[in-house]
């Protein structure tokens, strides 16, 4: 072998180092990316744990912070099918207390079954995703100024139907036991997040039906070129995000075991910072399910672990509020990067193609 070979081996084998060594950087750059907010969710439990281990790190303390965010699980998954087509839905709240003030209210006040009055409540819930749907599609309105509309009237409509008061005389036990009892030791309403994150997941990954709501929110007139009804898939986002906020309204009605009219606006700020948030993990730039359910728990034992050592009441506002906005902030900017590498990648396709047709018009 001449001297000029052994150079150019050289040469070729540390190029090949120097991309494996990108590779790998690449790799944990990813996979750190992906898991970032889980890997922040276990060095807060783990922080808490050590700073209050006789009170935060208790297994009556992590059963109650699962089980108290059951309800902001399923108001902020319900909110992202709107977010995933483009679209905003401040009613999640407000749907999520009309649903607890409804099922209870046809119970004691009509004296409907449960049976009966779940079913009617998930059936009004959906309407109301519908209406919004339509006004946003249909009539062209703005989905913030829309949801935030409606979301003011079904409140006022909440008032107005308890009397601005606590339903709670008269609740079947039947319906209590939807949340009060458990399965293979872990309490039901957990076990109703766990169904509905699958669910969700599994129509968002693997079904049309999720490759077309992206679609609608990455680019919609794209979408509609391709034969995508754009118009119907927006509106079945907001149907999806009624009846899940319905459910979640339900199962915080079951155990409280009362309707509290002033209950569904709570909701509203956890349920957005957890969805921005949660388009940071997993699948980053995109809204996904169990992103933003680790979302959910880090804002969660966030907040527990805060109240634990001291800090006063409001700082649970400022939590959300940094959350949001942060979580805007960043779930942004992948989403950024996502298309320029989605465009880079496109590019450098062409570019191949064009450099293989003149060997393949030789052949």
């Amino acid at each position: 072998m001449t001297s000029k070979d052994s150079m150019a081996a050289t040469s070729t084998s540390s190029q090949r180092e120097d991309w494996q060594r990108g590779r790998r950087q690449h790799t944990l750059y990813a996979v750190l990316g992906r898991y970032s907010l889980v890997i922040v969710l276990a060095l807060l439990a783990m922080g808490f744990s050590l700073a209050r281990p006789e009170s935060f790190f208790t297994i009556n303390n992590f059963q109650g912070i699962f089980i108290n965010q059951v309800v902001v699980v399923f108001a902020a998954i319900g909110l992202i099918g709107p977010l995933i087509v483009g679209e905003l839905d401040l009613s999640v709240g407000y749907v999520v207390g009309l649903s607890q003030a409804l099922v209870v209210g046809l119970m004691t006040l009509q004296g409907l079954p449960p049976p009966l009055a779940i079913a009617f409540t998930i059936v009004a819930c959906a309407v109301i995703g519908l209406i919004n749907g339509a006004l946003v599609v249909k009539i062209g309105l703005n989905s913030l100024i829309v949801t935030l509309a409606t979301g003011n009237v079904i409140y006022g409509l909440v008032l107005w139907y308890t009397a601005g008061t606590i339903l709670f005389q008269g609740v079947p036990q039947e319906f209590l036991k939807i949340s009060s009892g458990s399965l293979l030791y872990v309490p039901l309403p957990i076990w109703y997040a766990v169904l509905l994150v699958v669910i969700v997941e599994l129509v968002l990954g693997y079904f049309p039906a999720g490759r077309r709501m992206y679609a609608v929110g990455g680019n919609r007139r794209a979408a509609l070129l391709t034969g995508i009804a754009v118009d119907w898939t927006v509106i079945a986002a907001f149907t999806a995000s009624g009846i899940i906020c319905g459910l979640g309204g339900i199962i915080i009605a079951s155990r409280l075991a009362s309707a509290q009219p002033e209950l569904g606006p709570s909701f509203l700020l956890p349920a957005f910072a957890s969805a921005f948030l949660g388009a940071t993990t997993i699948r980053p730039g995109r809204y996904n399910a169990i992103g933003t359910v680790v979302a959910v728990y880090v804002i969660a034992v966030i907040v527990a672990g805060l109240q634990q050592i001291g800090v006063p009441f409001w700082a649970e506002h400022v939590v959300y509020g940094v959350a949001l906005a942060g979580g805007v902030a960043l779930s942004t900017h992948l989403t950024r990067m996502r298309e320029e590498r989605a465009r880079r990648d496109q590019l450098r396709a062409f570019e191949e193609s064009r450099e293989m047709t003149p060997e393949i018009s030789r052949l």
